[in-house]
């Protein structure tokens, strides 16, 4: 068995459902208390809801990254993947840390740089295979690189909610059974 099948589809849904709503509820969050105040520093209670939202939404979210791959046979398509749920998860970690001492490492940046570009470059890559092949509805192909765009650049605008609601319908189309993944084609002898 591949590390690729260890997660279902239904309990990948289910985990997109819940990280779909920490992203949304830290979408709320960031408009009802914005923390632009300080970029490095954790402000307040609001601050660490803040910060453990976007951290549950990256975590509970990485696998659906895998199970998108799953639907295309494609080695890119499954490296991309395996950057942006690395990427995301990485990120979650290291974001642990800021939410316990309460202020950024100066390791965060350098490892945020990267972890972020992994995020939107696996999710480009997977989203333009995704479309390409046609394995899943064209908003889910392109709404993955713009997850990241409402997650990261404008989430002091309330972005998660934008993106909450984008792994919330992925969390429900693998929930319930909408995307699959694809089988592998297989030759049949043809009887005569």
């Amino acid at each position: 068995m591949s590390p690729r099948t260890y997660i279902s589809n239904t309990l990948t849904g289910r985990l997109a459902l819940v990280g779909g709503s920490a992203f949304a509820a830290d979408g709320v969050l960031q408009l009802m208390h914005p923390q632009t105040q300080s970029e490095s520093k954790v402000v307040g209670i609001a601050g660490h809801l803040n910060i453990a939202f976007f951290i549950a939404g990256m975590i509970l979210t990485a696998p659906a990254f895998i199970a998108l791959a799953r639907t295309v046979t494609s080695r890119a398509g499954a490296q991309a993947a395996w950057a942006a749920a690395a990427g995301v998860t990485v990120l979650a970690v290291v974001s642990m840390s800021s939410l316990i001492h309460g202020s950024d490492y100066p390791i965060f940046v350098p490892v945020a740089i990267v972890t972020n570009a992994a995020w939107l470059l696996g999710s480009i890559v997977l989203g333009v295979i995704l479309q390409r092949r046609r394995a899943v509805p064209a908003l889910v192909a392109i709404g993955l690189p713009l997850s990241w765009i409402a997650t990261i650049p404008l989430a002091h605008l309330g972005g998660g909610l934008i993106s909450g609601s984008y792994w919330m319908m992925v969390g429900y189309l693998f929930a319930s059974d909408a995307i699959r993944r694809r089988q592998p084609q297989t030759m049949t002898p043809v009887q005569a």
